[in-house]
Parts: structure tokens; C-alpha cells; sequence
């Protein structure tokens, strides 16, 4: 029998001036078995506006956005509207992308467009951001809702997704004895490797570490007429600098996109130590810099390679698919020796200095 799926869906505009558009959309997704997420649907939570947008987004299976006459509220940061910021995070995270534009845009009325015209440059921008790929236009919210539902049709062809379903309906028996099964067999698999890195491989001088040169790829984001753009360079750091910064993640577990952002931490930082493309990056101002997976992975195995770290053998919910690591013993050691504190020196009287007793006694 097959087992009955739901996929999310992200649901992204400007809000106030598209409320029964997004209802039209919302309501259409309901009809067609998908969940929706939005932020008026997103529950109260402790983490800033922003995690929350990438973390939901990284839930979703599909992404939708809907363009109207407004450009959105803008970050002050980055100088781009959050509904933008949404869309470049889908497709930088290779989520599937349903686009919908309005078709008449100088027919909506006036107070459902943006009259400041900075904003309305921002607006005619990011249009044509989207128009690069296949959207679809609409001028009526049931017009909007109707495209909605065809597009979803095509959309579950041509990128199957992996959707949410029923825990009884995936969680079988049968099901579970194997989890349990290939859990102790990772455990085990798990074991044997990290002993035979911890035999062959820790301080093999075949293998850079330390101070040893590390060379890694950082992606920068900046901003030129209104649009994110991306330029990359290769920096040189050591392997000790790249450890410091994501050990402390790594004292329980971490997941991957964990020990990312301890490293995206001090990509810029690297950058303008390293000084070989001081000139080239100084013509643009970077928003935002982080490193390109390729580099990550490169670490990854360097750091299991040395022997530091070890994919983490904790349980996790059978609907949590990252990946995690920990340190090993001799990883745990290395963090200890780059990380904790010192005591001072202590003062020494330099030999042959006389101290104010012996003067007297002399």
C-alpha cells in the first residue's frame, strides 16, 4: 500500500497588501493535501525573525512566492526586503520554486503599491530577478489560486519531494526492528573506525595539521544596484585556527550546518589576515561571507583524517536527517591544548638582582 505524503510548502510575499491572495494560495494548498508555512502561521518562538524564515524554509519541500505592487519590509542590514531574502535563501538552498507574478502590476490599485521610489526601483529589480525563471502570472486571487493548483501538478513530476508522513504509517514493525539494526551497526562501523584512525592516522607526517597551511574558499555576498551579488577568493589559514573555532561546538555533538556557522564566523576574519585579495575585496561592500561547501567538506575529512572527530552515535528523531559529529579523545585533547586558558608567567627576579634585604645585610 502506498504511504499517503504531505509536502510543505513555503508561502512567501508582502503581507498586508496580500492578504486575500495568500488565503487564495493557502486555501488551494490545503485542497491539494500540502502544508503550508508562513509567517502568519509561524508559532511564537525565542530565535530572531530571520533564523526562524531559514529554518522553516529548510523544512519546506517546495517553495512559493507571490509578487504584488510592494516591495516588502527591508533588513537593515542587508538593504534587500525580507520576501527577497527569503527567495535568494531558497535557491541558494536548491529548494524547487513556484514564482508567480502579478501580469497587469500598473492596474493595482494605490494603496497596494509601493509610491516611494527607491522602492519601486527595489521592486522593478527583484521582478526581474524572478522573471529569470519559469513564473507564471496572475491578475485576480482566484486567477492566483488556480495557477497555484496546476503548478503544484507539474511541480510533482518533474521534482518529486520527499514530503512528511503519518508516524504510524512510517514507523512499521518491520521498520523499526531494522532502525535498531542498522543503529547497532553504526555503532559498530563507527567504533572500529575511530579506532583505526586513532592507530594509523594521528600524527601521521604524511597529513597537514597544526600550523600547517590550510587553504579554503570563501564566498562573499554584496550588494550593487539594488541586487545580491557573489564573488569568491582563496585564503590561506592553518589547521589549528580552522579546529579552535569549531571544537567548542563539538565538546556534546554538532550537526553539520552547525559546525558551518562556526566556521562562517571567522571567514572574514581569515580573509583580511590572509591579505591576498585585500585590493579586489575592498572595491565592494561585503555583506556577508561564509564558506563554500567545497572547502567544508575538505575539512570534514581532514579532521577525521587527524583523527579529531567522529560521526556522533546519539539517537536523534527518526525525522531528523542532519549528519552529526564529535570529538574523539585525541580531538578533545587537541581543543584543550588550543583553547584553554593559561596561567601568567610568573614574575622572576632577573639573577644577580639585589634585593633591599640583601643590601642591608650586606
Amino acid at each position: 500500500m502506498a504511504i499517503e505524503k504531505r509536502e510543505q510548502v513555503f508561502v512567501s510575499s508582502t503581507y498586508l497588501d496580500l492578504l486575500e491572495e495568500r488565503q487564495e494560495v493557502i486555501q488551494t494548498l490545503l485542497e491539494a493535501d500540502c502544508i503550508p508555512a508562513g509567517m502568519e502561521l509561524f508559532p511564537a518562538s525565542n530565535d530572531d525573525r530571520w533564523t526562524l524564515i531559514k529554518r522553516v524554509i529548510d523544512d519546506c519541500d517546495y517553495y512559493l512566492i507571490v509578487i504584488g505592487g510592494r516591495y516588502g519590509s527591508v533588513d537593515p542590514e542587508q538593504q534587500i526586503s525580507y520576501t527577497e531574502m527569503e527567495f535568494d535563501y531558497a535557491e541558494s538552498q536548491g529548494k524547487p520554486i513556484l514564482a508567480f507574478l502579478h501580469g497587469e502590476p500598473g492596474s493595482i490599485p494605490g494603496d497596494k503599491t509601493d509610491l516611494n521610489d527607491e522602492l519601486r526601483a527595489k521592486l522593478d529589480v527583484f521582478r526581474k530577478k524572478v522573471g529569470n525563471r519559469m513564473v507564471k502570472y496572475w491578475d485576480s486571487p482566484t486567477g492566483l489560486g488556480g495557477q497555484v493548483a496546476k503548478s503544484l501538478i507539474q511541480i510533482r513530476k518533474t521534482h518529486p519531494a520527499e514530503g512528511w508522513v503519518r508516524a504510524k504509517n512510517a514507523l512499521t514493525p518491520e521498520v523499526e526492528r531494522e532502525l535498531v539494526e542498522l543503529r547497532a551497526r553504526v555503532v559498530e562501523l563507527t567504533t572500529e573506525l575511530a579506532t583505526t584512525q586513532r592507530d594509523r592516522l594521528p600524527g601521521s607526517v604524511e597529513l597537514a595539521n597544526g600550523e600547517d597551511a590550510a587553504h579554503v574558499k570563501v564566498l562573499f555576498r554584496y550588494m550593487e544596484d539594488g541586487v545580491t551579488k557573489r564573488i569568491w577568493g582563496q585564503f590561506e589559514t592553518t589547521w589549528d585556527r580552522l579546529f579552535s573555532a569549531v571544537g567548542p561546538r563539538l565538546l556534546v555533538e554538532a550537526s553539520e550546518s552547525d559546525l558551518l556557522s562556526g566556521l562562517n564566523a571567522i571567514a572574514r576574519s581569515i580573509s583580511e589576515e590572509d591579505g591576498s585579495h585585500e585590493k579586489t575585496l575592498e572595491k565592494f561592500d561585503i555583506k556577508k561571507s561564509e564558506f563554500m561547501q567545497e572547502s567544508f567538506q575538505d575539512i570534514l575529512v581532514q579532521f577525521t583524517a587527524l583523527g579529531l572527530i567522529v560521526r556522533s552515535d546519539r539517537r536523534h528523531p527518526i525525522n531528523d536527517s542532519n549528519i552529526y559529529w564529535t570529538l574523539t579523545s585525541e580531538g578533545n585533547a587537541k581543543l584543550v591544548q588550543l583553547r584553554a586558558a593559561r596561567k601568567p608567567p610568573e614574575t622572576v627576579p632577573e639573577i644577580g638582582a639585589a634585593s633591599d634585604e640583601g643590601e642591608r645585610q650586606g
